[in-house]
């Protein structure tokens, strides 16, 4: 906490008053090293007061403008005040949690009983107030977020005016556009996509922004529940591979396990149609995922099955250079989630460890081209293999550098010298 006081001193050496505010004071509170510190600044001016403390750049997009930068090794960023006192600025944040402030001094501003509800693993509405449900209804899909990944109860008060909310006032959900939606469905799924997704079903949310997802809840899995209830199986199982592999905010692993059977009567993924590819791919643009997310979510959907079958290392190999290692790697690991969630991992246990073993030794491979070649993805460059070979320019240095990418992956090749071997004995 010191270090953190005394970057507010270096602020408030400007004039300006300062604060820790917002999910710094929480994961503080809670225990936890922020990565990031967020600060409220009693100024209107952003760009005097990035002058004065000689860092920082002032980021004008969204609503409140943001001071970003680093003071005495600790990146912050920094918003004006809301409202005239920071008593104001945190009447207008969401949660009770987040909204405690903590001065210069040491000292705490807690005017809703934020550090209490932290305490006590409970969300509820700053001052129970719901209007601020009705200046931003998306703040209930936050609100599950929150329950679900700092896995805390949802106040009675608060549950009872956003369910009556909701009722009342259902069209203000379609209203939200749909990147804001996606944007707070993949925080949510991070790390708790099991979870979350249960309570937006709980909160009746699913129509508003997947209602391919609440259909497959008549769609029966032949073994005495729903395709739906196989979805959120599959959920649980990545949600505990989060936690075990420590997968960090692998979009395409927790997105693939949402999407992977929409449009499927059976659980087997026999009779999916790949127009519903494109359902996902509209989806996920909508929601402002990257293409390359994208690309990989539907990759794992379409491939994952194979991996229940063995695959040989060239094989990896060649699906390593495609798309990449992680992609690759997330696809194997989802496999086995998949295989779990259908009861049918004892009988591909053997097959999907083999088959992880294939792809770790070709992993193994090419990092150490990158140990050797200190960071190089191969021993040899076009250029140097043009003037090795005394070859002009053309598509046949195209393949050898791709045969050469092969040969290294699979063990024929581990050292520069065995490359330049291997490309004469291509050319002899």
């Amino acid at each position: 906490m010191r270090n953190y006081l005394d970057v507010l001193k270096k602020f408030e050496e400007t004039g300006a008053r300062t604060w820790l505010v917002g999910d710094t004071v929480r994961m503080l509170e809670m225990g936890i090293q922020p990565e990031i510190i967020t600060l409220a600044i009693d100024s209107d001016d952003m760009y005097a007061v990035s002058q004065a403390i000689g860092n920082g750049t002032v980021d004008s997009r969204g609503p409140y403008p943001a001071l970003r930068g680093e003071i005495l090794g600790v990146p912050f960023r920094a918003f004006g005040l809301r409202g005239k006192t920071i008593e104001d600025d945190l009447a207008c944040r969401d949660f009770s949690i987040e909204a405690v402030a903590v001065r210069s001094d040491g000292g705490i501003v807690d005017p809703f009983g934020g550090r209490f509800d932290i305490r006590n693993g409970v969300l509820r509405l700053t001052g129970d107030n719901v209007d601020l449900i009705d200046a931003d209804p998306l703040r209930i899909l936050r609100m599950l977020r929150f329950a679900a990944e700092l896995e805390m109860d949802i106040f009675w008060k608060t549950e009872t005016d956003v369910r009556k909310f909701l009722e009342q006032h259902s069209s203000r959900m379609e209203d939200i556009p749909s990147e804001r939606w996606g944007r707070e469905i993949l925080k949510g799924i991070r790390r708790r996509p099991c979870r979350f997704i249960e309570l937006c079903d709980d909160y009746d949310l699913l129509p508003f922004f997947l209602k391919e997802l609440e259909e497959l809840k008549d769609v029966p899995d032949g073994k005495g529940r729903t395709i739906y209830d196989h979805v959120i199986e599959i959920l649980r199982v990545i949600e505990e591979r989060l936690d075990v592999n420590k997968i960090i905010q692998n979009d395409a692993f927790v997105l693939a396990g949402l999407f992977g059977h929409i449009g499927t009567r059976t659980i087997d993924l026999s009779d999916r149609s790949r127009q519903f590819d494109r359902v996902i791919t509209e989806y996920l643009t909508r929601w402002n995922i990257p293409s390359e997310t994208i690309t990989n979510v539907l990759a794992i959907i379409n491939n994952y099955k194979r991996f229940y079958e063995p695959v040989d290392e060239e094989v990896f190999c060649r699906e390593v250079l495609q798309y990449s290692r992680e992609a690759v790697e997330v696809a194997l690991q989802f496999a086995r989630c998949a295989a779990i969630a259908e009861g049918r991992f004892g009988e591909y246990r053997e097959v999907l460890d083999n088959n992880r073993w294939n792809l770790k030794q070709v992993l193994r491979r090419f990092r150490n081209v990158e140990l050797q070649t200190e960071g190089s993805t191969r021993y040899l460059t076009g250029r140097e293999v043009m003037t090795l070979l005394h070859m002009k320019p053309g598509k046949r240095v195209g393949e050898l550098l791709d045969g050469l990418d092969i040969a290294v992956g699979t063990g024929k090749v581990s050292s520069l010298p065995a490359a330049e071997n291997w490309l004469r004995e291509q050319t002899a």
